[in-house]
C-alpha cells in the first residue's frame, strides 16, 4: 500500500470523521421524517471544519470504496445546510475529486451556462476547471454530457474499438454511455449495431431511446429483417430468442456493434441456454464486430463470457454510484407505536434509534404485508418517489389497492395536465382489458403497479407517468430487477422474495440499488421492514459480495455431470419421470443438440466446465451414437438449438414422409366454422389446418406438458391453445380474452373485481408464455423443416403459411401489421393504424412519420412521439 493511500485510509477511520458522517447521516434520515434533531447530533463549526479536511484526504484514496465515502460525505455536508456557500463549494471539491461531476447539478450556484459562478481559489480553480474538462464530452450532434470517471475510462475504452465487458452498479450510468456511443458511431459513418436485451418488455424501452437519439439517421427494427437496401443506419433491438432469424442470414453488411446487455441471464435457469446460444453464434460469425456486454455487481465478468466464446475482452468495473444510499431496516414491535431504526453507515456503524408512528405496525407486518406498508408510507413523506417491491403479481395490485387511499387522497401531484395523461390511460384499460380493472382504481389515486402481466402499452405508459412524477408510487414485482430503468427517491421492501423463493443477494443487491435518482437528487433511501424477533434486514444490507457467474450449461454438467452422463442418450419420456429430470432435460437436450450439430461449441463447453475427464469421455461416448442416428440436416438442428434432438428428428421424418398439404396451412386465414372447421366448399379451413398441425405437434414434443406443468389452474389443451392463438392473430384484444374467461366463470365464489384482476393476470400469462413463447418455439421449428423441404417457387406459394411463428408471436395475420410492430409500434397501435393506411402505401415507416393522426386516441399519438416517429 502506498503512502497516499494509507493516508487515506488512516483519514476514513478518524473518529473526527466518522463520527460527524454518522452524524450528519442520522440527522438527515430523521429530518426526512420531519422529527427535530436532537442536541447530540449538533455538529460545532470547528468539527464540521475537520471532518471536511480529513475527507479531502479521503478522497485522494485510490479505492472506490474510499472515494464513495467522500462524495457522500460532500453530500451529507451539503444537504446539512443547503444555504451554507462553504459547504456547497466543499460538497462540489469533493465530487470533483472522486469524479463525480455529474451529480454537481444538484448543488446550485457553482457552475451553470459554462461558466464557474464564483472563484475558490487559484490553485483550486485550475484543479476544478482541469477535471471539468477531462469529465466533459462533446459529441458527433455538437450536445454534451458530464462524465463520471467511470464514465469517461468507459467511454475511451470503447472510442478505441475494444470488446468490453462491464460491471456496474444499475446508478453508474453505464446504460447511458452504451447508447451514446451506439449513436456516435452510427451518426459518424451508416452501419448496422445489435441491441440484444433478455424480455420483450425491454425492447420498448430501449429501441424508443434509440430511435428518438438517431432520429432519421437510422431504421430501428424490433423483429430481425435481411437487409435488402442499405440506405442508412439499422439498429436491431432483439431478445436472444429473436437472434436465430439473424444467425441464419449471411448478412450484405455485418454489424459494427453488438451489445448484450444484463449479461447474468447466461446463468438463468430457463433462459440462459438461449443467452449463450446467441452470444456464442454472434462471436463466432463476426469477428471484426466490436462485442459489449454489461450487468451489475459481477466479480470478473469477462470470465463466464470467455468460457462461452473465444473472444479478447477488457473488463470496465466499478462499484461506484453518482448518488449515495440511506439504508435503513425498521423493525416494529408489538402493540407500540413505536418502531426500531438501524442506519448502515459507510464508515462501518451501524446507527439505531426509534421513530415513533401513527398507529402500531406490527400485526399487519406479521399478517398482511400491503396494509402495513400502508401504514408505514403514512409516516415519510409523500412527495418523494417511492417504489414498493413485490414478490408476486398478485400481491402488486393488492398492495396498491392498500396503498392508493393511504398516499393518494393526499397526492397533489396530480396536476391538471398529468391528469389528462392519466385519463387517456384509463380509457385505454378500460377498453384493452376491462372497466372493472384494479389499476384504474388505483391509477386514479395516484398508484401504480408495474408487472410483467401487464400489456406492453400500458406497462410502458406507467413508466412513463412514473418517469415524469405524475404518478409518484408505484408497486413493482421482479420486472424490477430485470433490467427495467425504473429509479427512486425510496424503495421499500418488506418480503425479498420472488414468489415463495427468496432473493439471492445479487438480486437483492440488484434490486436495492434502484434507490436514487441521479437525475432528481443526491441521494436515495432504501427501507427494509420486519419485525422483531423475524429480522431479516441486517444480513441483506451488510453483504456487499459481488456475483461470480456461471452459465448455466457450464453450471448443470458441473453440479449433476454424473446424473447428466446417465440420461444423456434417453428419451424425454424417460427423462422427465426421474428425479431432477424436468430440470435436466434442457441442458440434456442442448448438450446433444451441439454433439450433433456443432461439434466445436461442444468441445469449448465440456471443456469449460470442471468435470472429470471419464466423464467428460464417457458423455461423448454416449452421445455418438444419438448424433449418427439422425436424419434431420445439422443446418436444421442449428436454427432450433433449443429443442430436443431426438425429437426433430422425429417431425422431420414425419413430413418428410407425409404429403405437403397434410403440412402447410391454406394460404389466407378465413373464419372459424363451428362445425369442423370446413368452409363452404367442404376444403378444410386455414383454422382446422392450424389446428391440425398444432397436434401434431404436440403429439410429438407433448406441448401441453410443457404449457401446464409447474402452473395452477384449469388445465390448458393443444385445442384451447390453438383457439386463443387464432384469435390473437385475429387482432383480438386482451378483454376478448378475459370476458370470455369471466363468462366461463359465472356462479363461482369470488368478489368481480377479483375474477377480473384474476382473469387479467391469467391472460397476459398465457399470451407471453404459452402463445408468444412456446407456441411461436415449435411452429418456427415447423416453419423451418417443411421450408426445407420444399423448391424456391413451393416457398414463395406458401410464404404467407411459413410465415405462422411472426403470425403467431406478433399477434396479427396482417402482414402490414406485422410490419408495423417489426418498426418497434406496439400492436394495439398497430392494429388501429392498419385501418388508416390508404391501399397505395408501400412504405409504412414513411407513413407513420407523416400521416394525419385525426381520430387516433391521444395516448397512442403520445407514443408514437415519443418514440420518435413524430415530431
Amino acid at each position: 500500500m502506498s503512502q497516499s493511500t494509507k493516508l487515506s485510509e488512516d483519514a476514513s477511520k478518524h473518529p473526527g470523521f466518522c463520527s460527524v458522517y454518522d452524524a450528519l447521516l442520522e440527522s438527515l434520515f430523521l429530518k426526512k421524517k420531519g422529527i427535530s434533531i436532537p442536541e447530540h447530533l449538533s455538529l460545532s463549526v470547528e468539527q464540521l471544519r475537520k471532518a471536511t479536511w480529513l475527507a479531502s484526504i479521503v478522497a485522494t484514496g485510490s479505492s472506490e470504496a474510499l472515494k464513495n465515502l467522500a462524495n457522500s460525505y460532500g453530500a451529507l455536508l451539503f444537504l446539512n445546510d443547503p444555504s451554507n456557500e462553504v459547504y456547497r463549494k466543499a460538497c462540489y471539491i469533493l465530487q470533483s475529486r472522486t469524479g463525480n461531476l455529474l451529480s454537481s447539478k444538484h448543488v446550485p450556484n457553482i457552475f451553470s451556462n459554462g461558466q464557474y459562478q464564483s472563484n475558490f481559489s487559484t490553485v483550486l480553480d485550475f484543479e476544478l476547471s482541469a477535471k471539468r474538462s477531462y469529465l466533459t464530452q462533446e459529441f458527433f450532434d455538437s450536445t454534451t454530457a458530464t462524465f463520471t470517471d467511470f464514465q469517461r475510462k468507459l467511454w475511451d475504452t470503447l472510442i478505441a474499438g475494444h470488446n468490453t465487458a462491464i460491471s456496474a452498479p444499475t446508478s453508474a450510468g453505464k446504460s447511458f454511455i452504451i447508447q451514446k456511443y451506439i449513436v456516435e458511431m452510427l451518426l459518424q459513418k451508416p452501419s448496422v449495431a445489435f441491441y440484444i436485451v433478455p424480455t420483450k418488455a425491454l425492447i420498448n424501452q430501449a429501441s424508443s431511446e434509440l430511435k428518438i437519439a438517431l432520429g432519421e439517421s437510422a431504421h430501428i427494427y424490433t423483429t430481425y429483417r435481411e437487409l435488402e437496401k442499405f440506405d442508412k443506419s439499422v439498429v436491431f433491438v432483439l431478445t436472444p430468442e429473436r437472434c436465430i432469424k439473424t444467425l441464419q442470414d449471411e448478412m450484405s453488411k455485418p454489424p459494427k456493434i453488438v451489445f448484450f446487455d444484463e449479461i447474468h441471464n447466461l446463468e438463468d435457469a430457463s433462459r440462459g441456454i438461449v443467452f449463450e446460444n446467441a452470444l456464442y453464434r454472434m462471436v463466432t460469425k463476426w469477428r471484426n464486430t466490436q462485442f459489449m456486454f454489461a450487468g451489475p455487481f459481477i466479480h470478473n465478468v469477462a470470465d463466464p463470457i470467455k468460457k462461452v466464446a473465444k473472444i479478447k475482452l477488457v473488463e470496465a468495473a466499478t462499484i461506484s454510484s453518482p448518488v449515495f444510499q440511506i439504508k435503513a431496516s425498521i423493525t416494529f414491535k408489538p402493540r407500540e407505536k413505536i418502531a426500531s431504526y438501524r442506519l448502515f453507515s459507510q464508515t462501518g456503524k451501524v446507527i439505531g434509534g426509534e421513530l415513533k408512528l401513527k398507529k402500531s405496525i406490527y400485526s399487519k407486518a406479521k399478517n398482511n404485508h400491503g396494509e402495513a406498508i400502508a401504514a408505514f408510507m403514512d409516516n415519510i413523506d409523500k412527495n418523494d418517489s417511492c417504489i414498493v417491491f413485490s414478490p408476486s403479481k398478485s400481491s402488486a395490485e393488492k398492495w396498491a389497492n392498500k396503498i392508493a387511499p393511504i398516499v393518494g387522497m393526499s397526492n397533489a401531484s396530480i396536476t391538471e395536465g398529468a391528469s389528462q395523461d392519466i385519463k387517456d390511460l384509463l380509457e385505454y384499460l378500460a377498453d384493452e382489458i376491462h372497466p372493472d380493472y384494479c389499476l384504474i382504481k388505483t391509477l386514479r389515486l395516484g398508484v401504480g403497479f408495474h408487472h410483467a402481466g401487464l400489456p406492453d402499452i400500458a406497462r410502458m405508459e406507467i413508466e412513463e407517468l412514473y418517469t415524469n412524477n405524475h404518478i409518484k408510487n408505484l408497486v413493482c414485482t421482479s420486472t424490477l430487477i430485470q433490467g427495467v430503468n425504473l429509479p427512486a427517491d425510496k424503495l421499500i421492501v418488506i418480503n425479498p422474495k420472488v414468489g415463495a423463493t427468496a432473493l439471492t443477494q445479487f438480486e437483492f443487491m440488484n434490486l436495492i440499488g434502484r434507490a436514487g435518482r441521479a437525475s432528481t437528487n443526491l441521494y436515495g433511501e432504501v427501507y427494509c421492514l420486519d419485525i422483531i424477533d423475524e429480522e431479516w434486514a441486517s444480513g441483506r444490507i451488510t453483504d456487499n459480495k459481488q456475483k461470480t457467474i456461471r452459465p448455466s450449461v457450464v453450471s448443470a454438467l458441473e453440479d449433476n455431470f454424473e446424473r447428466i452422463y446417465q440420461l444423456v442418450d434417453k428419451e424425454r419420456s424417460h427423462i422427465v419421470e426421474v428425479e431432477n429430470g424436468e430440470k435436466l432435460y434442457p441442458t440434456v437436450s442442448y448438450i446433444r443438440q451441439l454433439h450433433a450439430a456443432d461439434s466445436a461449441h461442444y468441445q469449448r463447453i465440456l471443456e469449460s466446465a470442471q468435470i472429470p475427464d471419464k466423464y467428460r469421455d464417457a458423455i461423448a461416448k454416449k452421445l455418438a451414437p444419438v448424433s449418427l442416428s439422425l436424419s434431420i440436416p445439422s443446418e436444421l438442428l442449428q436454427r432450433n438449438p433449443y429443442i430436443d434432438p431426438l425429437l426433430q428428428d422425429k417431425l422431420y421424418k414425419l413430413i418428410v414422409a407425409e404429403p405437403l398439404e397434410d403440412w402447410i396451412t391454406k394460404k389466407f386465414a378465413v373464419s372459424r366454422k363451428s362445425k369442423g372447421g370446413v368452409d363452404s366448399s367442404d376444403e378444410p379451413t386455414f383454422y382446422s389446418q392450424f389446428e391440425s398441425i398444432a397436434q401434431k405437434l404436440n403429439d410429438v414434443f407433448n406441448i401441453e406438458h410443457e404449457i401446464n406443468s409447474n402452473r395452477w389452474g384449469s388445465y390448458i389443451s393443444i385445442r384451447r391453445l390453438v383457439y386463443d392463438a387464432y384469435y390473437w392473430m385475429a387482432g383480438k384484444s386482451h378483454r376478448y380474452f378475459i370476458e370470455r374467461i369471466l363468462n366461463e366463470a359465472v356462479g363461482e365464489d369470488e368478489q368481480e373485481d377479483s375474477k377480473v384482476d384474476s382473469a387479467a393476470r391469467f391472460v397476459t400469462d398465457h399470451i407471453s408464455r404459452n402463445i408468444t413463447f412456446i407456441m411461436v418455439k415449435y411452429f418456427s421449428l415447423w416453419s423451418d423443416i417443411v421450408s426445407h423441404t420444399l423448391t424456391e417457387e413451393q416457398k414463395e406459394e406458401n410464404a404467407y403459411s411459413l410465415s405462422l411463428p411472426a403470425m403467431i408471436e406478433l399477434g396479427s395475420f396482417d402482414p402490414k401489421v406485422l410490419e408495423l410492430m417489426s418498426l418497434g409500434i406496439n400492436r394495439s397501435i398497430a392494429l388501429r393504424l392498419r385501418k388508416m393506411i390508404p391501399s397505395e402505401v408501400v412504405d409504412l415507416e414513411e407513413w407513420v412519420k407523416r400521416a394525419p393522426l385525426r381520430g387516433l386516441p391521444l395516448l397512442f399519438s403520445r407514443y408514437l412521439k415519443r418514440s420518435g416517429y413524430r415530431t
